[in-house]
């Protein structure tokens, strides 16, 4: 998991992983197949630890609120899933265990009152949110590139001529620095307000 978290997908080789463990890649044979049996032992080990949804619907703004920062933190624990997902078909390893959360969070939807259709979407709309939010903010504080500083990150880039972007320099310029924290709370205060306006 250290290595895709590292250095990502691509090099999640058999050779890296020995490496990484400090074995030879022929003893890895011992534990699994080949490469596709080392990608299913890794997606089911990353499942075991999912949060199962403790999701009221008497209390559905609050309930989903801290189930949101539950699977930011599921994402920010393994980091390179989402972009292993992205360069691997991982759906043969897939199995309705796999998927119990997901039900689970559909099924709340639709006790708040959701059509299918809207439950489909705000789902869908969960999961994009926070695993965006921890595959790209979160990644970049937690794990910045060699010589990048988050928290000095602006968003103008370096030597911007000053008649540049104005839009961005004034928020800027009149906005505080807020903290992924921070921010990740506003992403799910829209998230919920986007939900409560399909009720």
């Amino acid at each position: 998991m250290e290595l895709l978290g590292d250095t990502g997908p691509a090099d999640l080789t058999m050779r890296n992983v020995g490496q990484q463990l400090g074995v030879s890649p022929r003893a890895l044979y011992n534990y699994v197949a080949d490469r596709r049996d080392l990608l299913s032992e890794i997606v089911a080990a990353c499942q075991a630890d999912r949060p199962a949804p403790r999701l009221d619907p008497r209390r559905w703004r609050e309930s989903l609120r801290t189930y949101c920062r539950e699977l930011r933190s599921w994402y920010r624990a393994h980091p390179g899933m989402l972009a292993l997902a992205r360069a691997e078909d991982l759906t043969p390893f897939a199995a309705p265990d796999m998927l119990r959360a997901d039900d689970a969070l559909v099924a709340f939807f639709l006790a708040i009152g959701l059509r299918p259709q809207d439950a489909h979407r705000a789902w869908s709309i969960t999961v994009l949110h926070v695993a965006g939010f921890a595959e790209v903010w979160d990644a970049w504080h937690d794990r910045p590139p060699a010589g990048a500083d988050p928290a000095a990150w602006t968003g103008i880039p370096p030597l911007t001529p000053d008649e540049e972007l104005p839009h961005l320099r004034r928020v800027v310029a009149e906005s505080s620095v807020e903290s992924p924290d921070a921010l990740f709370e506003t992403v799910v205060t829209m998230l919920i307000v986007g939900i409560e306006t399909m009720l």
